[in-house]
């Protein structure tokens, strides 16, 4: 400790000149006083200069020189000549302080014009010398940016000016774009944006099924409105009456199809029943008759009754078409089969309802599932039907040699073991509306009150 002692409350020997002019002309140092070399400030960094790191892992720029004796003098003399050699030498620089060079900053500035009927991009200080084509763009290879024109209309063309650093990394991206717009083409060839939407609707109709406002004016909304028209109080108080009549009691008779509709009959369209033979060949009439009332709303179709299939293929004698020859005359018909344009024909499996189509439109076999089952016999059994048909009545060999066979897996899919046959029926309904099969087996109640309504009314909505 300093034995020496302030002379003056409030003196300050920095700021009092006389006391220091003193004490430097003595030459005399009390002890403990040590004599200090001038500082001087160090000249200032430039804005973005590097900064070394040292191995303290301090910023050389915030170290203050200092120190006593022969260290500080020589630490001063020979500042600059440490700095000169500290920022020559290759050492590591501190990459977390982003440097901006204003001049690079203004030769990158673009000009875009504003007029709507072509929007050019001019880069002011830079021309253009070296070009390398790469598909629809170029890469000017001096500063290294992309530049795209795809040469249409100026609406539809656009120009970048991005950074490239390797142009077979821009080759690879452009192929996988070309090759992912090609898989893109493939599926919308295929319908699979359609039958997405369908599926979409389909949900939609399952949370909200009477409720139509989501229809786009496009997409026909009045036939599929009619497909969901809900019963009336009155209508729905009718169906009720009807599943409790007596077994024996005749509801409804239809002369031209001689078939009658009982109390017993009608039953099977309630909840959790199975449907027979009179309920479907009633209603498949009925779907005649309605397209004939209104033939510019559905296509034209034939639908043959639950026998036919039985009568064609016999479990004893195999594929048998002159069992069946007479079912189609033109007397009888007033039409041939080939001038339709879906053919539907309800396959009874044991205790299982299922569907086949002759699409003659489309030129394809279809089979309907709602279990999603294949039966490559029954399509093969209707191909060979549909060649002798049109050679027996119209006298053409046709060849359906090219018509594919298809097993219609996108369909709505029953979810217990007695709606078989009421989606079958459904399934014909909507393809003669040359609708898509956009309902769900939550509605299925809905359809079987409705169809009873139909039967009821003999006539198909």
């Amino acid at each position: 400790m300093s034995n020496h002692k302030r002379s003056g409350g409030g003196l300050n020997p920095c700021e009092n000149s006389t006391f220091f002019s003193l004490l430097r002309s003595s030459r005399v140092m009390a002890p403990g006083n040590y004599r200090y070399p001038e500082v001087k400030s160090p000249l200032r960094r430039q804005i973005h200069g590097p900064s070394r790191i040292l191995k303290s892992g301090r910023d050389r720029s915030t170290r203050q020189v200092s120190g006593n004796g022969f260290g500080a003098a020589f630490l001063t003399r020979n500042y600059d000549l440490f700095k000169r050699n500290g920022l020559d030498l290759p050492l590591p620089y501190r990459t977390d302080r982003e440097v901006i060079d204003v001049d690079d900053e203004c030769r990158d500035v673009e000009m875009i014009s504003s007029d709507n009927s072509m929007e050019s991009v001019e880069n002011v200080a830079m021309e253009v010398d070296e070009k390398a084509e790469m598909g629809n763009g170029f890469v000017n290879l001096k500063n290294r940016s992309f530049m795209v024109d795809d040469g249409s209309q100026a609406n539809s063309s656009f120009v970048l000016n991005l950074p490239v650093t390797d142009v077979t990394s821009y080759e690879a991206d452009r192929k996988a774009v070309e090759s992912a717009e090609h898989r893109i083409s493939k599926l919308k060839a295929r319908g699979y944006g359609d039958s997405l939407k369908e599926r979409g609707r389909a949900l939609l109709r399952s949370l909200f099924p009477f409720s139509f406002s989501f229809w786009k004016q496009d997409e026909e909304p009045d036939v599929r409105r009619e497909a969901f028209l809900p019963l009336s109080r009155e209508e729905e108080t009718v169906v009720k009456r009807a599943f409790s009549a007596y077994d024996s009691t005749i509801l409804v008779a239809h002369e031209n199809s001689n078939i009658d509709i009982t109390g017993k009959i009608l039953r099977c369209l309630k909840p959790g029943e199975w449907l027979n033979d009179e309920v479907i060949n009633l209603y498949m009439v009925l779907l005649k008759e309605r397209e004939a009332r209104e033939p510019k709303k559905f296509l034209k179709c034939h639908f043959f009754n639950t026998f036919f299939f039985t009568k064609l293929v016999n479990s004893g004698t195999g594929y048998n078409y002159g069992a069946v020859r007479r079912w189609t005359s033109m007397k009888r018909l007033g039409y041939y089969l080939k001038d339709c344009d879906k053919i539907f024909i309800p396959i009874h499996m044991n205790i299982h309802w299922t569907l086949a189509v002759i699409n003659i439109k489309d030129r394809k076999f279809q089979y309907l599932d709602s279990f999603k089952g294949r039966e490559p016999k029954i399509l093969d059994a209707l191909a060979r039907y549909f060649v002798d048909e049109v050679n027996d009545k119209s006298k053409v060999d046709l060849d359906v040699s090219g018509w594919r066979q298809e097993f219609v897996q996108d369909l709505p899919m029953q979810r217990n073991g007695y709606d078989c046959g009421m989606f079958m029926l459904k399934y014909i309904d909507f393809y003669s509306r040359g609708l898509d099969l956009c309902f769900t087996q939550e509605q299925m109640p809905y359809f079987r009150d409705r169809t009873a309504k139909e039967i009821l009314q003999l006539k198909a909505e």
